[in-house]
């Protein structure tokens, strides 16, 4: 299980360690739209300590990465695959509240038609294993779109887009999902009780199996 406290800075922040000072500002800014003390969209994502914890590790990385001289001694003080790893920075990538995102590619699906023909009444109760794509039918067959919840939620519309095609590996922290898709199944109206553990279980699963590769591959 990924834990905010395994994450680094960057990670945090969901930049690169290429980005710009003001690519961390508005990254930061951002940030705060969704956890930032106040928010509504806060109370119905995360548990108080949560919600406590994240703006602590937000506001610690801000200060960091803002200051050149403490980032340069963070940056020092990780490990060399860490540091070594550098991906390209990218001012337009998504981030949490950016309405303005980038177009991303999606899996292509039924039609809205083929949903609603398909829905049933088992799939529009609280029972069952809820999966990326039985979300996807639930939002549909209510009439929501993917903007309405970012709208609603704070939450990027490439992280609500991830979470219906299960895209796991890009995809924040465990913690991070947890909130969103709590919030996901409040704004378009099923049980986060019965929603969050069975998708929770699906992130998990995939990621402890994707662990376990990495670590028999360096075998």
């Amino acid at each position: 299980m990924i834990g905010i406290d395994e994450l680094d800075h960057y990670e945090l922040l969901e930049v690169p360690r290429t980005a710009t000072s003001d690519e961390i500002a508005r990254a930061y800014r951002l940030s705060q739209q969704t956890y930032g003390e106040g928010s509504l969209a806060l109370y119905s994502m995360f548990e108080n300590t949560d919600a406590e914890a994240i703006r602590e590790r937000l506001d610690e990385a801000f200060r960091v990465l803002s200051d050149p001289e403490g980032r340069a001694a963070y940056d020092e003080s990780q490990p060399v695959d860490a540091r070594s790893t550098m991906p390209p920075s990218d001012s337009s990538a998504p981030k949490n509240g950016d309405a303005q995102e980038s177009p991303v590619a999606v899996t292509p699906v039924e039609s809205i038609d083929e949903v609603l023909d398909d829905y049933d009444a088992f799939e529009d109760d609280n029972g069952g294993e809820f999966d990326g794509l039985r979300l996807r039918r639930a939002r549909l067959f209510r009439g929501y779109e993917i903007d309405e919840i970012t709208e609603v939620t704070k939450v990027s519309g490439s992280h609500l887009r991830n979470i219906e095609d299960e895209n796991f590996g890009d995809l924040p922290a465990d913690v991070y999902v947890r909130g969103f898709v709590t919030a996901y199944a409040k704004t378009i109206g099923l049980d986060p009780s019965a929603v969050v553990p069975s998708y929770m279980e699906r992130v998990l699963t995939a990621r402890s199996e994707g662990q376990r590769g990495r670590f028999l591959g360096r075998n």
